[in-house]
């Protein structure tokens, strides 16, 4: 009796911190250049659903997605997630029309909606079969804007938004 061995298929090579700052960077300027401004039809809202709509688009259809999302740096990863946070929250500050939940507070709000996206994303980025694409954007989008204003919240006007 003869045994055979076959090799194992390669693993994929592990991302480096330099290719996960170029992928997110890649994710970023997708999303700046469709970007309307503080002044988008429909205001806020819907330049947040164009925006975060826009980055889960580019994380669905980029080609190394299923590598970061099954195995993301901590540091970088951790880092591109505070920074989205940041600025959703400065967004919905300065952009939100003085209306929102008095607590928890606006950045509280934009950390979960940015780790809710991420989780949404990754959930379906890394199953066999994937979803289909505009499913997951509705997802992620339908989870975000439901952490940014609840349905039935008592909103309370910002000070100085009079």
């Amino acid at each position: 009796m003869t045994v055979q061995t076959v090799a194992a298929p390669a693993a994929a090579p592990l991302l480096t911190s330099g290719d996960l700052i170029a992928y997110f960077d890649t994710l970023a300027e997708a999303v700046d250049r469709i970007d309307p401004g503080p002044s988008a039809p429909g205001g806020w809202e819907a330049r947040e659903r164009l925006r975060l709509g826009t980055w889960v688009r580019q994380a669905y259809e980029h080609p190394l997605s299923s590598q970061v999302f099954a195995h993301p740096d901590a540091g970088v990863a951790r880092g591109v997630r505070d920074a989205m946070a940041a600025a959703l929250g400065l967004r919905l500050e300065v952009c939100g029309n003085g209306i929102r939940p008095a607590r928890p507070t606006v950045d509280v709000r934009a950390t979960a909606a940015v780790a809710a996206v991420w989780a949404v994303t990754a959930q379906a980025i890394t199953q066999s079969p994937r979803p289909p694409r505009e499913r997951v954007v509705s997802d992620a989008w339908a989870v975000a804007q439901e952490i940014i204003a609840p349905s039935g919240q008592a909103y309370v006007r910002a000070r100085g938004s009079w």
